[in-house]
């Protein structure tokens, strides 16, 4: 799929199924493009299920093109659209949480490298 992201000038893929979370930085063919003009990707499936989270990751430690990732809790993301250049994307934790732990979140704008 990534080769007809990059064609067609996707700037956001939105999926799920992994059990955990996970927004890159602009990326295409596993190399971070600087410029913002290939896609960000963001996993979001930490939605809650009954086999629980992801174990682990395919590797323990953070790829280079991996803005943030999370395992630990369950949550929904929301996407608003300001217009064609910018949108905000904000990550939020489900109630059940508790208060006391330190809380994982992520609320971010986003830039249409193609439009800037």
């Amino acid at each position: 799929m990534e080769p007809l992201f990059v064609r067609y000038q996707v700037n956001l893929v939105i999926s799920g199924h992994l059990h955990a979370y996970t927004r890159t930085k602009s990326v295409a063919f596993d190399v971070v493009d600087e410029t913002g003009k290939s896609p960000k990707y963001l996993i979001v499936g930490e939605g809650g299920n009954h086999e629980g989270h992801v174990k682990a990751f395919m590797n323990e430690e953070q790829e280079d093109w991996v803005e943030l990732r999370d395992k630990s809790v369950f949550g929904f993301g929301t996407l608003e659209i300001y217009n064609e250049r910018r949108a905000r994307w904000k990550w939020i934790m489900d109630d059940e949480h508790k208060k006391d732990e330190p809380r994982f979140t992520d609320d971010v704008v986003l830039e249409n490298g193609y439009f800037l």
